[in-house]
């Protein structure tokens, strides 16, 4: 079942891949050839909706490319979870003391709503879903060091970590496929109807708010199963 999912997901990125590259208008390959710095700088708010015009880059001008980095980091995590996790079983550490415990306790709420924050405001103010998954991951690798891994693990299980990176991935591509229905190239945004609304609100900038929060999601489940799988060691090792 789950290689004929993987199956899916293969071809699944391949027809987006040759539906980008064949909708690349011929307009689209003058502006790279020297005028895409001004083209942003002077249209990039009105193109984008996004007042954060490096957001409006990431997730508009060159989506596909940031498409293929989420991607990178797929790669990565189930390479590294391929070599570390095989007849493996977490450490029994019991974490710090308790006083670095309570403060942890005091900073963990904090620590989650600004990665929140970095995530829903990428398009309007720095950072967005890279920088937002990567607070998130903190989390995990707090817990682990202060409360032990048993702590974490019990916490968020290590499937549903899989689960929120798959699903991430997916919501990525989906995301992407809309525009393929409304007969424009993948990952397409305003000019595939998704609606701009004004610049500078939370509710803006088109699909952008949204591949922020599944990018932001994937980098934190990611980086997460990363730690995870490193700080484990094998059957019977003392």
């Amino acid at each position: 079942m789950k290689k004929a999912v993987a199956l899916v997901l293969m071809l699944l990125l391949g027809a987006c891949l040759l539906s980008a590259l064949s909708g690349i208008p011929q307009a689209e390959y003058r502006l790279l050839h020297g005028e895409a710095p001004a083209r942003i700088v002077q249209h990039g708010m009105d193109d984008t909706g996004a007042v954060n015009l490096v957001t409006g880059v990431l997730f508009d001008y060159r989506s596909f490319d940031t498409l293929g980095e989420s991607t990178v980091i797929f790669t990565a995590v189930a390479g590294i979870m391929m070599l570390f996790l095989p007849g493996q079983v977490p450490l029994a550490g019991k974490g710090l003391s308790s006083m670095a415990k309570r403060s942890v306790d005091l900073l963990l709420p904090f620590v989650l709503i600004v990665g929140l924050y970095v995530i829903s405001h990428g398009h309007i103010s720095p950072g967005g879903g890279f920088q937002g998954g990567t607070i998130w991951a903190t989390l995990t690798i707090l817990m682990c060091i202060v409360y032990g891994t048993q702590f974490e693990s019990q916490f968020i299980e290590y499937d549903a970590k899989k689960t929120l990176e798959s699903a991430a991935a997916v919501a990525l591509l989906l995301v992407g496929a809309v525009a393929l229905f409304a007969g424009y190239p993948f990952l397409s945004n305003l000019a595939a109807g998704f609606p701009g609304g004004t610049p500078g609100q939370l509710v803006s900038a088109g699909h952008i708010p949204w591949l922020n929060a599944a990018v932001g999601m994937k980098v934190a489940a990611g980086l997460s199963l990363i730690f995870f799988s490193m700080v484990k060691k094998k059957s019977g090792e003392g």
